[in-house]
């Protein structure tokens, strides 16, 4: 028999509007909510649960991690010294790290892994085996070698020998045919999404964010080959002339974006290209964080944001204004890969605050948004009928408290009821 809950809500969010309602109550029956309303009466054989006192909200999605880091630490030695074993334990602890703190679906996008140890992770989720975030994965990151995705730089430019052994074979390629052999596999493994490192980074030596390390041919072989085997696409883009020949090729979603001109927003806005700007990765330290209790930032990532200030405040308006009056579908994602700990997906919202967007505003683009993005819409993100018993609840005032999602109180996923952090 399935169990029944009768939620009765003080403020309620239901993913989609951005407005809090009161007085509502919910109906779950198994894995799904089956009714919601303000006039709802308890069935006899239902379990009460009183959130009355809590602020009501879909279980709330993050778009884009790195859960193999175990941040906060130095992400370059994370990605060469640790075996995909430890990896694959990071990633499971994580996992329920982040349900317990209310994100009951989260989406990897690249992995440091050698092999696809991650896919092991999501499997052992869906069996039970352990009580984590639902886990979407694109396994890899295609780039080249010397590359924003390439760790081996970090350490072993110097030796060709470890260096050689340090890349990663499935993720690194030359030449259109190889890409189209790196996409194949990653789908053959699992993947949900290709990811696509279509240009250099901040964190990164030896690159830029305004430097293009796939040609034409190379994406134009990715995008087409994942296409015919109905994979979604995404890549890490910066800057306006990357992200322009994206788009013409049939990309589905750009990562960051945080350098892009405004006849950029035009062109994803006119091909529904999906946008998650990650924009904590890019503000200044939490100035409740102690830092030297943690490893510094990258001298190439000090380097570039000196070089790119000017740009970056420029570039935030053109973000601002896709969130905010564009017909864009953009996501919350995190990206923390250093300073924070890597479940730290609430200071996502945070930033998003900070930077002026409505608190609401954010709620929408971590639920529904992101539901949208990870093609699971007609699942999760929104807090109706039909759809999983994905569910949180806070305590702190999320309209008035940035951090309010950084205390989770209540979680559900599919129907059960998870202890919180």
């Amino acid at each position: 028999m399935k169990t029944k809950y009768f939620i009765i809500c003080g403020k309620f969010f239901d993913g989609v509007e951005q407005r809090l309602k009161k007085n509502v109550k919910m109906l779950i029956e198994g894995a799904y909510i089956t009714d919601v309303g303000e006039s709802l009466n308890c069935p006899s054989d239902a379990q009460v649960i009183d959130l009355s006192q809590f602020t009501v909200t879909p279980g709330l999605i993050d778009s884009h991690v790195h859960f193999e880091f175990a941040a906060p630490s130095n992400f370059k030695d994370f990605a060469v010294t640790d075996t995909d074993e430890m990896k694959t334990l990071a990633v499971a602890h994580n996992l329920m790290k982040s349900l317990r703190s209310g994100y009951t679906t989260i989406r990897t996008t690249g992995t440091s892994f050698q092999g696809f140890g991650m896919m092991d992770a999501k499997r052992a989720i869906e069996r039970g085996w352990f009580a984590g975030s639902r886990f979407l994965v694109a396994p890899h990151a295609l780039g080249t070698s010397g590359g924003h995705w390439d760790f081996s730089v970090f350490h072993t430019n110097s030796n060709p020998y470890v260096s050689e052994f340090l890349e990663q074979r499935n993720a690194l390629g030359s030449g259109a045919d190889a890409f189209k052999t790196l996409v194949r596999k990653q789908v053959k493994y699992g993947a949900e999404f290709i990811k696509i490192m279509a240009a250099g980074g901040f964190s990164s030596p030896g690159d830029d964010p305004n430097d293009p390390q796939l040609d034409k041919e190379e994406l134009r072989a990715i995008i087409k080959t994942a296409k015919s085997l109905n994979c979604p696409t995404m890549a890490h883009a910066y800057t306006s002339p990357v992200i322009d020949m994206l788009i013409e090729l049939g990309i589905d979603e750009i990562e960051h974006g945080t350098l892009m001109q405004s006849h950029t927003a035009d062109l994803m806005e006119k091909h529904d290209v999906y946008l998650v700007p990650t924009i904590v990765t890019l503000l200044p330290p939490d100035p409740e964080i102690d830092l030297s209790r943690v490893p510094p930032k990258s001298e190439a990532y000090i380097f570039k944001q000196e070089k790119y200030a000017s740009q970056l405040q420029e570039s935030r308006k053109i973000v601002i204004d896709i969130i905010m009056n564009r017909n864009i579908t953009v996501g919350l994602g995190s990206d923390i890969v250093a300073l924070y700990p890597s479940t730290d997906c609430w200071r996502e919202f945070m930033a998003w605050v900070d930077i002026g967007i409505p608190p609401l505003r954010a709620l929408v683009a971590a639920t529904s948004a992101n539901a949208r993005i990870c093609r699971m819409d007609n699942k999760i993100g929104a807090l109706k009928p039909g759809m999983l018993a994905d569910i949180a609840a806070w305590s702190r005032d999320i309209e008035n408290d940035k951090r309010a999602l950084s205390q989770c109180d209540f979680v559900m996923k599919e129907g059960i009821v998870y202890p919180t952090a």
